[in-house]
């Protein structure tokens, strides 16, 4: 019963503690790439610059974070979206998320971010590496 409960408030706590990273550490331009697609390849991958307009995002900087990476606000919405579910899922509130409507998710995010990789490749916006 412990661990649940350690897991519990682990899950509650998380997204908080990610949040406040991002702000001590302020990722930027000039910090080092940590993406093993963009190291390997020297290209940017879909999800570049995410973690970048994540930090922007939580500084108040809207602008600075979809030059970073346009789909932050839906990421985001999914993202607690996602981790509101299962909460509420660990308490017994509701029941699993059905697999269509998970499936169509991930895959609407998926096509979304390829698509969004092409233009920024096409245009030269990918962000730096």
């Amino acid at each position: 019963m412990m661990i649940t409960r350690w897991r519990d408030r682990s899950m509650a706590v998380a997204p908080f503690l990610g949040a406040a990273a991002l702000l001590a550490i302020n990722p930027g331009d000039d910090g080092p790439t940590i993406c093993p697609i963009a190291l390997l390849t020297g290209v940017a991958c879909p999800g570049c610059g995410m973690t970048r307009a994540a930090s922007a995002l939580l500084r108040g900087n809207f602008d600075r974070a979809l030059d970073y990476h346009p789909l932050i606000p839906i990421i985001v919405v999914l993202f607690t979206a996602g981790w509101v579910w299962s909460l509420l899922r660990r308490a017994g509130k509701v029941g699993p998320m059905p697999s269509r409507v998970l499936n169509l998710v991930l895959i609407g995010t998926g096509v979304s971010l390829a698509a969004v990789w092409i233009l920024r490749f096409a245009s030269g916006t990918l962000p730096p590496v």
